[in-house]
C-alpha cells in the first residue's frame, strides 16, 4: 500500500496486520487448490485485477466486502469458512473515530442512494452499474493562454514560445477552442487522451478544475470520486484524501468548516448521519498526513459572476493560506472564462476538459442500461440503438453522458418509436414521459398518495388539488424560470405563493405543504440537496425555462426579439475581413446571444420552432449573413449543442464561411477559422477548402497543417494525400514536414515510410527533424530505421543530445550500438540546447 507520510504521518492498512496476514494467506491456499490464475479468479469474480492482487497481498490493505464475497463464491468457500474470512477482514478493518466513521458511511450511503439526472422514477440502477470512466484532457497552460496541440509547436531555432493569435473585433475565442460545451473541436479530436480513473484524481495532487459542457458528466465524476474515496477509509485500503461533496452555492458567505459541517448535516441527515457534525470537526484532518478532498459542485451554476469570484477566492485562500496541506479542492464546472480561473486560482492550477464518451464507450452504456431494463438479448438491442442514432444524426450528441442516459432510457421503453430529432425533442420527450409515470393509476401514483392525504377534508379539496397536480408541470416550468434570471428564494416559498397553487380551504398549511413537496420530488426533477429542494440537473431547469419563455406566442416573441437582435458597430479597418473595400463609416452588426446561455438558448431555439417552425429561421438567417463570423459559429456551436438550425440559417452560414475561407486577401488565420466553423454546418463543401487551405502557400504552415487535418477528419482517403504534399513541400519548415508524413501512417502505411526515410535523408532538413523522421520509422518500418538511424550517427558534427537520442532508438531497435561512450556525448558544449522533440510535435512555421 502507498503510505502517505505528509507532516511526518504514516497510515497503518489494519488493525490487526496478523487478521489481514492471514486472511489474505486463506485466500491464496484456495487459488492454488483450484489452480486458477489471477486474471482468471477476476474475471469470473466480476472484480478487477488490482482488487484481487490487493486482496492476496496483506501488504495491500483489507479487500472490501464486495470483492471477499465475490472471490469466496468463485473459489468455492462458505459455511464457516467464509464466515472466518468475515472475522478476519473484521479484525483487520481499520480503526476509525466513531464520528469520522458515521460520517463516511453516511457519504456512502448517499452516494450510492442519492439520485442522480435523467433517470426515470423507480428504475435507477445504481450509477456504478452505468457509469464509465470518461477520458480526460489535461489544459496545457502557458502564460494563462489556451493552446491545443498545433499551437504549441516551437521553432527549433529560437527559445521564444509562439504568440497565440490576438482576439480581434470578429472573434474573442482563441483557434482550437472547443466547438461546443461537451463536444471537442475537430482538431481536438486526434489529441491524446488518457483514460481518467476516479485514483488518479483522488492521487495526492494540488487542486484542480473539471470542466465539460452541459450534461458532460462532472456530478457523475464527483460522486464516483466521493465513493472510492470513502469507500478506501472504510475498507482501510490507501488513504489519499477524504472526500466531501458540497455544492458551490453553499461555500459563499460562511467560512469553508461551517459551510462543509451545515452543507454535511442537511444532506446527509436522511442517509443515516444520526449526531451533527460541527465545524471543528473539519478543522483537523481526517487522519495524520490525510487532507480533506473538497468537491465543489455546479460552480457553474451561480449566475453572478462576482458571486463565483467571491467562492473562487476563498479557495485560494485556503489552498495558499498556513492550512494548505490539510484541504485539496476539485472543482467541477461548466467551461468558464480564463481570467476568472486565473486571476484567483493562478495560472498553475491543474485543468481538465472532461471528454465525451468514446462510440465504443457509448456502446456499452447503452448496453448497462438495456441489461438493467432486463431486455432480451441486450447486446443486439444495444447494436440496434447505434444504428438508430447514426440515422437520426444524433451519434455524436449521444457521446455526452446526460444525452445517452435519457436516449437508452427513451428507447428501452418505446424500442419501435423513432429517436428524437433534436436535444429539445428529447428533454420534451423525456420529461413527457416523468409525468406520465408520476401520475400513473394506482397506490403509488402521486394522485392517489394526495387523495389518501387529503380525503378526510373533502370532495372539493380533492378536486381542487386535482387541478393543482394538473398544473403542476406550469409551476414547475415558472420556478424554473425565476431560477434562471437568478431568484434564489426556497423552493417551498416561491412554489407556495403562486397563485396556481394556492390552498384548499380547510386544508392544514402543513399538510398542503408536504403534499406539494412530495409531488414536486416525485416528479423526476428535482431532488433534496443540502436541505433544500433544487432541479437534478441544471440542464432540466434550462430546458423549462426557455419552455415557460415560449408559453404564449407573444411571450416566445418577445424573448426571441430580445435574444438575437444585439447588436455591434463594426469599424472600417475591420471590413477587411469580408476582403471589401474599406468604408469611412462603421456598419451595423449583429452579435449572439453570450456563450454562457449557449444552452438555454438551443432549447429555446427547440421549443420555439416546435410550436412555431417559421419562428426563428428569420433571426438565425440574420445572425449568419454578410460573412458574421461570429454568427456563424454561434450556429456551429448550436448544431452541436444538438439544436436543430433551420435549413434558412444554416445556408446563410455555409454561404458566409466559404466566402470567408476562399479570399485569398483575407488573412491566413480567419480562412481555416472560416473553414473550421464550415466543417461543422456542411462537410461536403467544407473539405474542399480545407484541401485548397492546406495547399496554399500563401498561408503559414502550421495552419496549413491544421487544414489538412481537418480535411482528413472528413474523409481521411482525400485527407492522406493533402498530409503527403505537405510532407514533400519545401516551403514547409522540416518539422512540419514530419508530422505530415506521420498523418498519412494511419491511410497507407508503406507511403508514410518512404516520406520519413525521405526526410530523414535530406541534408537541408535541419538535424533535430531528421532524427524525428527516423524517429517515427522505429515502430512503422524497423529495417529502413536502422539504416538511417546509421546513415545519421556517420554524421560527426551531429551535436551529442541527438547522438544518444540515436543510439537510444537504435538499442530500442535491438541493434547493438557503435563504440561510443556515453560520457563523452553527455559533454554537451551547449547545455541550452534545444531538446529531441517527440515525433508528433512539428516546430512553428513563420512562412
Amino acid at each position: 500500500m502507498n503510505e502517505l507520510a505528509a507532516g511526518g504521518g504514516g497510515v497503518s492498512p489494519a488493525g490487526d496486520s496478523r487478521a489481514n496476514a492471514e486472511l489474505s494467506h486463506r485466500l491464496r491456499r484456495a487459488l492454488a487448490d483450484k489452480g486458477m490464475r489471477q486474471s482468471g479468479l477476476a474475471r469470473r469474480a466480476g472484480v478487477s485485477t488490482g482488487a484481487v492482487s490487493n486482496a492476496l497481498n496483506p501488504d495491500k490493505g483489507v479487500p472490501s466486502l464486495f470483492t471477499l464475497e465475490q472471490l469466496a463464491r468463485v473459489l468455492g468457500i462458505d459455511g464457516d469458512a467464509l464466515r472466518e474470512l468475515h472475522r478476519l477482514r473484521s479484525e483487520a478493518t481499520t480503526d476509525l473515530p466513531a464520528q469520522l466513521r458515521a460520517y463516511l458511511t453516511a457519504a456512502q450511503r448517499a452516494a450510492w442512494e442519492h439520485p442522480y439526472p435523467g433517470v426515470l422514477p423507480g428504475i435507477a440502477p445504481p450509477l456504478a452499474a452505468i457509469y464509465l470512466h470518461q477520458r480526460v484532457r489535461h489544459q496545457a497552460r502557458e502564460g494563462g493562454a489556451r493552446w491545443v496541440a498545433t499551437d504549441r509547436w516551437n521553432e527549433a531555432s529560437t527559445d521564444a514560445p509562439p504568440t497565440p493569435e490576438p482576439a480581434s473585433a470578429l472573434s474573442r475565442v482563441l483557434l482550437g477552442d472547443p466547438a461546443a460545451p461537451g463536444v471537442p473541436a475537430l482538431s481536438d479530436r486526434s489529441s491524446a487522451d488518457e483514460r481518467l480513473s476516479a485514483d488518479e484524481l483522488l492521487a495526492p495532487q494540488g487542486t484542480c478544475l473539471v470542466t465539460a459542457g452541459p450534461g458532460g458528466g462532472k456530478s457523475s465524476l464527483l460522486r464516483t470520486l466521493l465513493e472510492t474515496g470513502v469507500g478506501d477509509f472504510l475498507q482501510g485500503l490507501a488513504l489519499r484524501a477524504a472526500p466531501v461533496l458540497i455544492p458551490a452555492a453553499a461555500l459563499p458567505g460562511r467560512p469553508l468548516a461551517g459551510a462543509l459541517a451545515a452543507a454535511v448535516n442537511a444532506d446527509l441527515s436522511s442517509h443515516g448521519l444520526l449526531e451533527e457534525i460541527r465545524p471543528e470537526f473539519f478543522l483537523a484532518p481526517p487522519s495524520p498526513g490525510v487532507p480533506w478532498l473538497i468537491l465543489v459542485d455546479g460552480l457553474d451554476e451561480i449566475t453572478s459572476a462576482s458571486t463565483r469570484h467571491e467562492v473562487l477566492r476563498a479557495v485560494a485562500a485556503v489552498i495558499n493560506g498556513k492550512d494548505a496541506g490539510q484541504y485539496r479542492f476539485i472543482i467541477a464546472s461548466r467551461p468558464l472564462p480564463d481570467s476568472e480561473i486565473v486571476s484567483t486560482l493562478g495560472a498553475r492550477t491543474g485543468r481538465f476538459d472532461l471528454q465525451p464518451f468514446s462510440f465504443a464507450d457509448l456502446q456499452q452504456v447503452a448496453r448497462n442500461w438495456f441489461r438493467h431494463f432486463d431486455l432480451p438479448d441486450p447486446d443486439g438491442v444495444a447494436e440496434r440503438f447505434m444504428r438508430a442514432l447514426t440515422a437520426a444524426s444524433l451519434a455524436d450528441l449521444a457521446r455526452i453522458p446526460l444525452m445517452a442516459s435519457i436516449l437508452c432510457q427513451l428507447h428501452a421503453v418505446a424500442p419501435d418509436r423513432p429517436l428524437p430529432a433534436s436535444r429539445g425533442q428529447i428533454y420534451s420527450d423525456f420529461i413527457s414521459l416523468l409525468y406520465k409515470r408520476q401520475h400513473a393509476v394506482g397506490a403509488s401514483g402521486v394522485r392517489e398518495q394526495a387523495r389518501v392525504t387529503l380525503q378526510r377534508y373533502g370532495d372539493d379539496a380533492l378536486a381542487r388539488t386535482e387541478g393543482v397536480l394538473d398544473r403542476l408541470p406550469d409551476v414547475i416550468a415558472r420556478l424554473a424560470a425565476g431560477r434562471y434570471a437568478g431568484d434564489t428564494r426556497p423552493t417551498m416559498a416561491v412554489v407556495m405563493a403562486q397563485a396556481e397553487t394556492s390552498r384548499p380551504p380547510g386544508v392544514p398549511h402543513d399538510e398542503w405543504h408536504a403534499v406539494l413537496k412530495s409531488a414536486l420530488q416525485r416528479s423526476g426533477l428535482m431532488t433534496v440537496h443540502a436541505g433544500e429542494l433544487v432541479f437534478l440537473h441544471q440542464t432540466l431547469l434550462e430546458y423549462l425555462a426557455a419552455r415557460h419563455a415560449c408559453r404564449s406566442p407573444a411571450s416566445r416573441a418577445r424573448t426571441l426579439e430580445k435574444a438575437f437582435t444585439h447588436v455591434r458597430w463594426q469599424w472600417p479597418w475591420s471590413a477587411d475581413v469580408l476582403g471589401s473595400v474599406k468604408r469611412l463609416a462603421p456598419r451595423r452588426l449583429l452579435i449572439p446571444p453570450h456563450g454562457d446561455d449557449s444552452s438555454y438558448i438551443g432549447f429555446l431555439i427547440d421549443v420555439a420552432q416546435e410550436q412555431d417552425p417559421g419562428a426563428t429561421g428569420p433571426y438565425l438567417q440574420r445572425l449568419a449573413a454578410d460573412g458574421n463570423i461570429e454568427g456563424c459559429r454561434f450556429l456551429a456551436e448550436q448544431a452541436q449543442l444538438g439544436t436543430t438550425i433551420p435549413g434558412s440559417a444554416a445556408r446563410a452560414a455555409a454561404e458566409s464561411c466559404a466566402l470567408l475561407a476562399s479570399r485569398p486577401a483575407l488573412r491566413g488565420y480567419w480562412r481555416l477559422e472560416a473553414a473550421k466553423i464550415l466543417t461543422r454546418i456542411d462537410h461536403h463543401s467544407a473539405i474542399d477548402l480545407c484541401i485548397g487551405l492546406a495547399g496554399d502557400q500563401s498561408v503559414r504552415g502550421d495552419w496549413r497543417l491544421q487544414a489538412a487535418a481537418m480535411a482528413a477528419d472528413i474523409d481521411i482517403g482525400r485527407g492522406a494525400p493533402v498530409f503527403s504534399a505537405l510532407a514533400a513541400d519545401p516551403t514547409v519548415h522540416a518539422g512540419a514536414r514530419v508530422y505530415a508524413a506521420l498523418s498519412v501512417i494511419r491511410h497507407d502505411r508503406e507511403h508514410a515510410a518512404n516520406l520519413l526515410v525521405s526526410l530523414a535523408s535530406n541534408r537541408e532538413l535541419n538535424r533535430e527533424s531528421r532524427v524525428s523522421a527516423a524517429q517515427g520509422l522505429v515502430d512503422l518500418d524497423p529495417s529502413r530505421a536502422e539504416d538511417v538511424c546509421t546513415a545519421l550517427l556517420e554524421n560527426t558534427a551531429l551535436p551529442p543530445y541527438l547522438r544518444i537520442a540515436l543510439l537510444d532508438l537504435l538499442t530500442q531497435l535491438g541493434e547493438q550500438p557503435p563504440e561510443e561512450p556515453y560520457e563523452a556525448s553527455l559533454q554537451d558544449p551547449d547545455p541550452g540546447a534545444w531538446p529531441l522533440k517527440q515525433a508528433n510535435e512539428p516546430q512553428l512555421d513563420d512562412h
